[in-house]
């Protein structure tokens, strides 16, 4: 091989190996996509915008990229935000996490539950509540709650984080009985599997007009592997059950697990494009 090959070989990789890490450490966190699906009931003539939000891990400063989601946010104005946990990461700090709400407009209502990393954080969990109060948000630990988004009523039951507190599917819907729309938000998609078996349990003591009737069980906390070779996820977070993004379970509830939008251990994500996720939910 002769001295310009090997030149124009050695290019290739290190262009190769930059446009990787531009992808890496930038685009795929910059660039993130806006995933929309239709779901509810078939045919139904009332239409409401859900807007899944994730794993945004903040930490100590805000970043442009978290500028562009709230302006693309507050574009898409959805009737209701849920937020699947990890908010902040395990540096993250109060007044981050402000102005990052204040910067989507007060008026969208949003349910949020913990992750384990919120719970990791510096910052106790009723400063946590209190900041999402503060920006129209209600915080579910255990517990349920009616959204009436012009009209139509949305039960949200949030589970607690099981890896750094104790989650509890029966006190969260002690006090809920049959709801049309009924959504679960937990923060890893292994949740499910004794929400699932939970619901089933408390719904064969009980009579048919008050069980339970939760159709999705939205989650995030995988980050859709963070770093995937051609869709192979090598490393998932703890607790992760055999999950990594998109829609699972063959029948109601049905789960969708997001990407989520930031990143932890490591500040990259290849092949694992950040993602907000958008649910046309007809009634």
């Amino acid at each position: 091989m002769d001295k310009r090959a090997l030149k124009w070989g050695a290019l290739g990789l290190v262009a190769g190996t930059g446009l990787v890490l531009l992808d890496a450490l930038f685009l795929e966190q910059y660039f993130f996509r806006v995933k929309e699906f239709d779901i509810g009931i078939r045919g139904g003539q009332q239409k409401r915008k859900l807007l899944l939000l994730t794993d945004l891990h903040l930490k100590k400063h805000l970043s442009p990229f978290h500028a562009k989601l709230a302006r693309r946010i507050n574009r898409i104005q959805p009737h209701l935000i849920l937020i699947s946990g990890d908010m902040l990461d395990d540096d993250g700090k109060a007044d981050v996490m402000e102005q990052f709400l204040g910067a989507i407009h007060h008026h969208i209502p949003k349910a949020a539950i913990m992750g384990n990393h919120d719970h990791r954080a510096d910052v106790p969990n009723e400063v946590i509540e209190h900041i999402y109060q503060k920006y129209n948000c209600r915080l579910l630990v255990n517990q349920s709650h009616p959204f009436e988004l012009d009209g139509v009523r949305i039960m949200v039951t949030g589970l607690d984080d099981f890896i750094e507190s104790t989650h509890c599917f029966t006190e969260a819907v002690a006090q809920v009985g049959y709801e049309e729309h009924h959504l679960l938000l937990v923060h890893s998609p292994l949740q499910q599997e004794q929400a699932m078996a939970d619901m089933e349990s408390i719904n064969a003591k009980r009579p048919q007009s008050e069980r339970l009737n939760i159709t999705y069980i939205f989650a995030g906390h995988n980050h859709g592997g963070q770093v995937r070779f051609f869709g192979y996820a090598p490393v998932l977070p703890e607790m992760s059950g055999n999950y990594v993004n998109g829609w699972y379970n063959s029948r109601f509830p049905l789960l969708y697990v997001s990407k989520g939008f930031g990143t932890t251990s490591r500040p990259v994500r290849f092949g694992a494009r950040s993602e907000i996720t958008l649910f046309n939910y007809f009634a």
